[in-house]
């Protein structure tokens, strides 16, 4: 089975999940980074023979995986999944093309103005595609992948846990975070990806 000839790859709804996946990704990042200048042994900083792996990379591996699934997926919230987490590895990428490509300081304008200028490329898409497709989409949204895309976005915030060095306030919310994030995927995930194995998705468009 494969999506109704002329279905779009991506709706509204998958923009959106793209457009709030990359969000998240760049306010943990930048979080995470203002929290590493100051972090002690215990920050996850992985270096590879004195290399240091920037995330970056991560979101090139994320990248690459996820919109592979995403082009193949035969069950629309299968796509909309794997939009999000596309999101994130877009917004790991952009966060650091201004420091590693740009090759100016992290915080430095052109850096922001690059994450400026994919934030508003995906809302745009995203606003675009609700003026021309509609809303339909929306009412395809069920409790469970909603509720499901937040315990992701939980699970990101719960990275700030490696941050306990800096604020114990952080490594307190994180672990809040990360708790919540369990509970929602054990529950409205595994209900999720049950009702795709059982009742695949993959509405027709509408005729013009």
């Amino acid at each position: 089975m494969s999506r109704p000839k002329g279905a779009p790859l991506l709706g509204p709804v998958g923009f959106l999940f793209a457009a709030v996946g990359f969000t998240m990704a760049v306010i943990v990042a930048r979080l995470f980074v203002v929290v590493e200048a100051r972090c002690t042994q215990s920050c996850p900083v992985i270096r590879v023979q004195g290399f240091h792996i920037h995330h970056l990379y991560y979101g090139v591996i994320l990248l690459l995986a996820l919109s592979t699934i995403m082009v193949f997926a035969t069950d629309v919230r299968t796509r909309w999944d794997s939009a999000l987490i596309v999101g994130v590895g877009l917004g790991l990428i952009a966060d650091e093309i201004g420091l590693l490509i740009l090759r100016v300081p992290y915080w430095a304008i052109p850096s922001l103005a690059t994450l400026a200028a994919f934030g508003l490329a995906l809302y745009l898409a995203t606003a675009y595609k609700l003026l021309t497709v509609g809303r339909r989409d929306f009412g395809l949204l069920d409790r469970y992948q909603t509720l499901s895309i937040f315990g992701v976005v939980l699970a990101m915030l719960g990275f700030l846990y490696f941050g306990r060095p800096l604020r114990a306030m952080y490594a307190n919310a994180a672990l809040v975070a990360w708790v919540s994030a369990s509970i929602l995927l054990l529950t409205f995930g595994r209900k999720h990806i049950q009702e795709i194995r059982r009742t695949p998705l993959n509405p027709v468009p509408p005729s013009p």
